[in-house]
């Protein structure tokens, strides 16, 4: 999906895969907290449509723990996609068990506040990324990738052409053609 979207639209690398194997694909619902606070995502997870990714801003404060296994265990009762925030999570374990994707910026074992309401549904920026509710999330072990949804349709219609010529490329170099020669590349 990143080639796709013109090589835009990946998050940083310290957003990173949290359930192993997990992957994910949906529309973004944005939550902006309080530092330290975690009810607007308790309103989110309420309130979000089955097929839905949260997409957690912490602020400046990336290592407030944000998600944890009751959480997990309410998306997935919810049917949401998964999250992704650039806060931390804890009860690895249990989210691991749950099996819903989860990608974070870090693991701590600290609780958090319910008390400021938060912001739902506003602008966000999560792994360099800036995020608006209903652009297209997507995530696996390598990332994830952010698609504005007024560019939706033209990346869409570009991923098959960008998928058609990965796996040409690993024909190829499956039958002994050099990365060289593939790329194009002189001897050097």
């Amino acid at each position: 999906m990143y080639e796709a979207a013109g090589k835009l639209g990946g998050m940083s690398g310290e957003v990173r895969q949290v359930v192993p194997g997990g992957r994910l694909a949906g529309p973004a619902l944005t939550v902006r907290c309080f530092p330290a606070d975690m009810r607007a995502v308790i309103r989110a997870i309420d309130t979000a449509r089955p097929g839905d990714v949260l997409v957690i801003d912490v602020g400046p404060q990336e290592r407030t723990t944000t998600w944890g296994g009751t959480a997990s265990l309410a998306a997935r009762t919810r049917a949401l996609a998964g999250c992704v925030t650039n806060g931390a999570v804890r009860d690895v374990e249990e989210i691991i068990e749950v099996g819903l994707p989860v990608f974070a910026a870090g693991i701590r074992p600290q609780g958090v506040l319910k008390n400021h309401p938060g912001w739902i549904g506003i602008p966000v920026a999560v792994g360099g990324v800036p995020v608006h509710s209903g652009d297209l999330v997507v995530a696996d072990a390598d990332g994830v990738v952010v698609v504005p949804r007024e560019r939706l349709d033209e990346v869409l219609e570009r991923a098959p052409e960008i998928e058609r010529a990965e796996s040409d490329k690993l024909k190829r170099v499956s039958e002994g053609e050099s990365l060289s020669r593939f790329f194009g590349i002189d001897g050097d």
